[in-house]
């Protein structure tokens, strides 16, 4: 029995407290909370008006983000497209480059630089004539015409090519080793080079 009057005592004096009551401020966002869960259990409820709702979502990010920037943008555009028209005319595109095409720095030819005074031959050869890094010839090879040049003609040849000053060939601005031909013609007085 003392257990349900302790109980009964304590309900009365917690009766008799003051009632305190509920801020506006909490009372306004208990609200608020609720609505947004409403309204979130809502947006999931049915795809079309799901999809409308990412329409709108789509076309209030593409008005707030995207019109800022669409001047700025549009006048980088219009300025690069300028430049370009400006310098487009220095620069002219052969439609046929490939026919006429010329070697680039990242490769040049090899080259005679100075030629030995040649005996005119007796014969007509085209010469295969191999370059060393440094200019000097290392090997030559009889590519068309008679191959046993007579021996007359082969010296002349040899002391041809051994006085002769060669521009060897680069690549990327390095000399490499690189093969020149030299065409000989019966009674010329000088000799052709091809690169």
């Amino acid at each position: 029995m003392n257990c349900d009057n302790a109980n009964h005592e304590i309900r009365v004096l917690l009766q008799s407290l003051p009632k305190r009551r509920v801020g506006n401020d909490l009372h306004m966002q208990l609200h608020i909370t609720a609505s947004k869960e409403a309204a979130r259990r809502q947006k999931w409820a049915n795809a079309p008006e799901l999809l409308v709702r990412m329409r709108n979502s789509f076309e209030l990010w593409k008005a707030n983000m995207m019109r800022p920037f669409a001047v700025p943008c549009a006048g980088g555009l219009a300025a690069a497209l300028l430049v370009f028209a400006m310098f487009v005319h220095t620069y002219p595109v052969r439609a046929n480059s490939l026919m006429n095409d010329q070697p680039t720095a990242l490769y040049t030819d090899a080259a005679a630089k100075t030629l030995a005074p040649f005996e005119p031959p007796t014969a007509d050869a085209e010469i295969e004539v191999s370059i060393n890094e440094h200019g000097r010839l290392a090997d030559f090879r009889v590519v068309s015409g008679n191959p046993a040049l007579d021996s007359e003609v082969r010296h002349s040849v040899e002391r041809t090519l051994l006085f002769t000053e060669f521009k060897p060939a680069t690549s990327f601005g390095q000399a490499i080793p690189s093969k020149l031909r030299i065409s000989l013609r019966r009674g010329a007085s000088a000799i052709t080079v091809k690169g």
